[in-house]
């Protein structure tokens, strides 16, 4: 089965991975640690989306991917990691 993504789908994604990217990257210059800065970058690119799908009216769910789904991923990669590192201390 071969699925197609629309372009605000496409265009979501590729939003997602540039953010990810660079809270990978600032969580190397934090002095908290890597997995805290990340996670800590991580919820505020989440609050952020919350807000942009808020201010452009947004529903959840939808057909496509939206900021709705943004927020969402990035709250579960920093809850995930918060959770990884109480885990591993």
């Amino acid at each position: 089965m071969h699925i197609q993504l629309d372009q605000g789908s496409r265009v979501t994604i590729g939003r997602f991975g540039l953010k990810l990217c660079v809270a990978l990257f600032i969580g190397m210059m934090g002095k908290t640690g890597y997995v805290l800065t990340t996670a800590a970058w991580l919820s505020i690119y989440s609050i952020c989306a919350a807000v942009f799908a808020m201010i452009a009216g947004e529903r959840f769910p939808t057909k496509s991917f939206n900021h709705w789904d943004e927020a969402l991923w990035f709250v579960a990669l920093s809850l995930g990691l918060r959770v990884l590192h109480k885990a591993l201390d």
